[in-house]
């Protein structure tokens, strides 16, 4: 029996390794190999660009609207017709690029804390909701859904699949070691300051001593729900040995008075 879960576990890791570079493979319409094989008649309709270029351009993602041309324009600080208030889109200051520059400074946007971008038009995510969600959801992968960063989040949620599958069968050390380790590697550094999400870094609205103390009380939490099913497990286990040693002990002596 723990043979044969073992190989389960091997296959359904496999299985998962398998899934996780499907999913993170990028494609184009015509696999072909450069001089040497070209397939014409082979079609991905979903795969007619790259997935870079299907992103918003760079240059509309960092522009402000111009209100005298209404055009897009970079860089608000620099307009001389606007206003302190029409700058970096209301969420910020201009500040110098270099402060000991006196003959033509750069002037460009210092962002509120809860903001970012070149102009300040992006909503940071909130550093105290990525380590709440990684603390109570982290092998879930929701902690970087939440980060916008989906692949590490399918990455994640297959290395849970992983120890989970490990620890069903047979290897409860292991299994659990995977699942835990990389559980309190991302509650720690997503607590310890602000990290980056797939446009900008977080707010780091997360107080230290909040972050250490809450993270301490819910592993030690989590480290004695373990060890009491763990208990639990192992005095069913020997409760139930020691019922089939008496079932078949007075059997026998029942036997030897016939």
């Amino acid at each position: 029996a723990r043979r044969s879960g073992l190989r389960l576990a091997a296959s359904l890791g496999a299985a998962a390794a398998c899934a996780g570079a499907a999913c993170t493979l990028q494609g184009c319409d015509v696999p072909h190999v450069s001089g040497y094989l070209v397939i014409s008649d082979f079609d991905v309709a979903t795969h007619q660009l790259a997935q870079w270029r299907m992103e918003p351009e760079y240059w509309m993602v960092n522009s402000y609207l111009d209100p005298d041309t209404g055009k897009p324009a970079f860089n608000s600080c620099m307009n001389p017709m606007l206003s302190v208030v029409e700058v970096c889109s209301g969420h910020g200051v201009c500040a110098p690029f270099d402060p000991d520059s006196k003959d033509a400074p750069v002037f460009f946007c210092k962002c509120d804390a809860a903001w970012g971008g070149l102009e300040c038009a992006t909503r940071r995510k909130r550093q105290s909701v990525a380590w709440l969600m990684s603390m109570l959801f982290g092998p879930l992968g929701l902690d970087e859904l939440y980060l916008g960063l989906t692949q590490q989040a399918i990455h994640k949620l297959l290395v849970s699949i992983l120890g989970v599958v490990l620890f069903a069968g047979g290897l409860e050390f292991v299994g659990g070691s995977i699942v835990g380790i990389t559980w309190m590697f991302d509650v720690v550094r997503i607590g310890s300051g602000p990290v980056l999400t797939s446009t900008h870094r977080v707010q780091a609205d997360l107080p230290r001593l909040a972050f250490a103390s809450l993270t301490i009380f819910h592993f030690c939490f989590v480290g004695v729900a373990v060890a009491t099913a763990s208990m639990y497990r192992a005095i069913l286990v020997r409760r139930r040995h020691w019922e089939h040693v008496q079932c078949y002990s007075s059997t026998g002596s029942a036997k030897m008075f016939v």
